[in-house]
């Protein structure tokens, strides 16, 4: 038979352990408060670091085919984030002249003579089907840089 002093044992033993099972829940529910924050961030962190990323002196991967690039050497490409949504920058040097240059873009019907176009510098805003571009182009001695802007206007 089970005497009183055990029984009275096993309460206080089981007791502890109602405790120790409570404080492990409230540590649970404390832990979980800060579980959606903390991945919401790393996340974040992620989408930003995915999206921000430099390739060096290469056309970055993922540049629609459609983009007209002049021949010439690429500086810098990069995938970046724009206020519209995702987009990349491209960076290329070329001996093709001024003239040259703006022909390019011209013949495609992407540049048109606009205030301010200057000898040595232009600058272009079109659309490509749904692809917005921000082309800057500038003369600087015997070659010509140019700057694309290119906005896929979407998130994803």
């Amino acid at each position: 038979m089970i005497s009183m002093g055990a029984i009275e044992e096993f309460r206080g033993q089981n007791h502890k352990f109602s405790l120790q099972r409570n404080e492990i829940l409230k540590v649970i529910q404390m832990k979980k408060a800060f579980v959606i924050p903390a991945l919401l961030i790393v996340l974040a962190l992620v989408y930003l670091v995915r999206n921000h990323t430099n390739y060096g002196a290469v056309l970055p991967p993922g540049l629609p085919s459609d983009i007209p690039i002049v021949e010439g050497q690429v500086i810098s490409g990069r995938r970046t984030l724009f206020e519209d949504g995702r987009g990349y920058v491209v960076d290329i040097r070329t001996d093709l002249s001024y003239g040259e240059v703006l022909n390019f873009y011209a013949e495609r019907g992407h540049l048109t003579a606009a205030p301010g176009m200057g000898t040595e510098f232009s600058v272009a805003d079109f659309r490509l089907g749904n692809n917005r571009i921000l082309l800057e182009i500038h003369s600087k001695e015997t070659t010509t840089h140019i700057t694309m802007a290119i906005h896929l206007g979407k998130w994803w």
